[in-house]
């Protein structure tokens, strides 16, 4: 059976960006990984610029930064199983572009949402009503006469 990829995460701000977005040859559509940190967080790595003794050009996995504490959430639990995450770079803001903040890197993440959906515990608030319940809201009240005023 096929793997079904679906967006799990659109798009996700990483904080704590560890790197010189310019200066790291970091693209738009860059392939990344989620990988948990010691400390429970999600990082999240990818194959940036870093030069061999300063001269070698080479590209080898870096740490960008974390995920949010919601996004974390979500995503900590199938990390811990084993569950086969796509990541990929969609929008990139470079310290020289970042005027009226900071730099900015966010990213999407893929996945087969049958295989995530055994580690979301979502709170009641969450849950949708019953049908039952929907049926009744959505009666028709009957027409609306506005008196003039």
């Amino acid at each position: 059976m096929a793997e079904r990829l679906e967006p799990i995460l659109p798009q996700v701000p990483i904080e704590g960006i560890a790197i010189h977005i310019g200066r790291a040859g970091l693209c738009m559509g860059d392939e990344a990984q989620a990988q948990l940190l010691p400390d429970g967080r999600v990082g999240i790595f990818a194959r940036v610029k870093r030069p061999l003794l300063g001269l070698i050009p080479a590209r080898r996995p870096t740490y960008l930064g974390h995920l949010g504490p919601v996004a974390a959430q979500v995503l900590a639990p199938a990390l811990a199983g084993g569950v086969a995450l796509r990541l990929r770079v969609v929008v990139l803001t470079p310290e020289h572009l970042a005027t009226s903040g900071p730099p900015e890197i966010f990213v999407s993440v893929w996945g087969d949402p049958r295989q995530i959906a055994p580690y979301l515990h979502l709170p009641d608030l969450f849950v949708p009503p019953p049908l039952e319940d929907l049926a009744a809201v959505r009666q028709d009240p009957g027409p609306v006469h506005l008196s003039p005023a």
